[in-house]
């Protein structure tokens, strides 16, 4: 599919495929590389399968703007 056919966490897995070292996320004094940020959202999403979490269920995210916000954000995509 083309990039513009593809949900923004599959453009996200191409990513960190082409290049996992490099600064994917900068906030305050927090910068991972795309790398560290698949780990972390992966971490989170198989956290939230083993809690019962099934794919298209709605999932809530209530969190300030930070790496944690967009580590959530990727893992419930």
């Amino acid at each position: 599919a083309r990039a513009n056919e593809r949900c923004i966490h599959e453009l996200f897995e191409a990513q960190v495929r082409r290049a996992p070292e490099a600064v994917a996320l900068v906030h305050e004094n927090e910068r991972l590389s795309y790398g560290e940020l698949n780990a972390r959202a992966n971490r989170l999403a198989h956290h939230l399968v083993g809690r019962g979490v099934r794919p298209d269920q709605p999932v809530w995210s209530c969190v300030e703007r930070s790496a944690a916000m967009v580590v959530g954000l990727l893992a419930i995509l």
